[in-house]
């Protein structure tokens, strides 16, 4: 009985030893992988900085202003007038689309056989 009851226990342990390693084992694939992405996250954070600092170098007043004397002839841009610049609801409202032209015939093409006045 003893026997058979010391064997039981080892084969759970033996068990219990397996399940745990085998958690053990996902929870390192899920903590490389989070790992990964954290590399990720950071590399993306730094080339948004990146991005950010070569949009301000780009968006300078002065640098935008020499590109303009250069290519003043090309683009031929004028300063904006107080009156071009409007509200919304000031802008002229769209056009609505023409309804193609029928014939009176084609209209009541259903009605072949009686007049329409």
């Amino acid at each position: 009985m003893l026997k058979t009851l010391n064997i039981l226990l080892v084969t759970v342990m033996l068990g219990a030893a397996a399940y745990t390693y085998g958690i053990k084992h996902d929870a390192e694939l899920l903590e490389a992988e989070v790992a990964k992405i954290d590399r990720k996250i950071k590399l993306e954070k730094e080339t948004i900085s990146l991005l950010q600092a070569d949009w301000t170098l780009l968006d300078q007043p002065g640098r935008l202003q020499q590109l303009v004397e250069v290519y003043a002839d090309e683009l031929k841009l004028l300063p904006i007038q107080p009156d071009q610049i409007v509200e919304p609801d000031e802008l002229p409202a769209p056009r609505a689309v023409p309804l193609p032209a029928q014939s009176a015939e084609g209209r009541y093409a259903y009605n072949a056989g009686t007049s329409v006045k």
